[in-house]
């Protein structure tokens, strides 16, 4: 009985902290993020001057670039890979028909 008093007792304790606690994640950013964003918006340190996004447009270029090189490199090894393999497998074939020759003479 007051194993079962104790257990309820602080499941219940538990339970009012995690209600009461403030700082939960139902509280972050209700629209206090967007009110941010447009108050902002027009101010003169928002703006971005033409020169800056050309800079971010040739960073993204040259980002799609590098995963582009990334995945073909990537792929040229699985080829190389899957070359020798194949080339492995076609010995062991090629053996074994000369074992199956020899045992046939």
């Amino acid at each position: 009985m007051t194993i079962r008093f104790s257990l309820s007792l602080i499941s219940t304790v538990f339970l009012v902290a995690g209600c009461a606690a403030g700082g939960g994640v139902g509280e972050y950013g209700m629209g206090d993020d967007a009110a941010v964003i447009k108050a902002s918006r027009n101010r003169e340190t928002a703006r971005v001057s033409r020169a800056e996004l050309e800079q971010h447009r040739r960073q993204r270029i040259a980002a799609a670039e590098e995963i582009d090189l990334a995945n073909k490199r990537r792929q040229a090894k699985n080829e190389e890979i899957n070359d020798t393999l194949g080339t492995v497998n076609k010995a062991v074939y090629v053996l074994g028909n000369l074992r199956w020759l020899t045992r046939v003479w």
